[in-house]
């Protein structure tokens, strides 16, 4: 796996210290629990919550710098401090997979909220995601690259309307990431390096 996604699964929260500025405390998702034999993926199932986390940078980009302290790191339980000079804050957005029978979904946006300078307020709209999501009612999986990939991306949103599609795009993607988005049929979106997406179980 890349190092990003393996920071992800190490750490439930990332303190993150701006150059000049008071620590802050950013929570970071875990990883979901995968319990199947195949951990490659996770398929969202109905009721299901999708919670996305894009930090926010004075850059107006979506991955902070992220250099380490000058002493080492320290890490304590589930908390890493790390240094990020342009991250001000992070954005927060909730889907749910709403039910569409024959265990198909269609995901709805439930609410968001921004933290900035350590202030939490919700967001009226749903927020602009580097990333494109599934519009409609389909099979929807997440799919954890295993392997180190030449592209700025570790995890990829795959969808379609027959599950068999899904299953064998998965199968192909895995060895040809390039496929993403190119075929017809088949939804493919890559999560850029630096985004958190969690799906929750109700």
């Amino acid at each position: 796996m890349t190092k990003q996604f393996l920071l992800l699964v190490a750490c439930l929260r990332v303190l993150i210290a701006p150059a000049g500025c008071s620590r802050k405390s950013i929570p970071t998702p875990a990883a979901p629990n995968i319990s199947k034999a195949d951990d490659s993926y996770m398929d969202l199932e109905p009721e299901w919550k999708l919670r996305i986390v894009v930090p926010l940078l004075k850059s107006g980009g979506f991955r902070p710098a992220i250099t380490s302290p000058q002493t080492s790191p320290q890490t304590e339980g589930n908390t890493i401090t790390i240094s990020a000079a342009d991250l001000i804050g992070y954005e927060v957005s909730h889907y749910i997979a709403k039910d569409k029978g024959n265990n198909r979904v269609r995901l709805q946006f439930v609410s968001a909220e921004a933290t900035r300078d350590g202030k939490t307020a919700p967001e009226p709209n749903p927020p602009k995601l580097p990333f494109s999501l599934p519009r409609r009612t389909g099979h929807i999986r997440l799919v954890y690259l295993v392997r180190v990939s030449q592209a700025d991306h570790n995890m990829a949103i795959v969808a379609s309307k027959r599950p068999e599609a899904v299953n064998a795009f998965t199968r192909r993607l895995k060895e040809n990431p390039g496929i993403c988005g190119k075929e017809e049929g088949v939804f493919c979106s890559w999560v850029p390096a630096g985004i958190a997406v969690r799906p929750e179980k109700p």
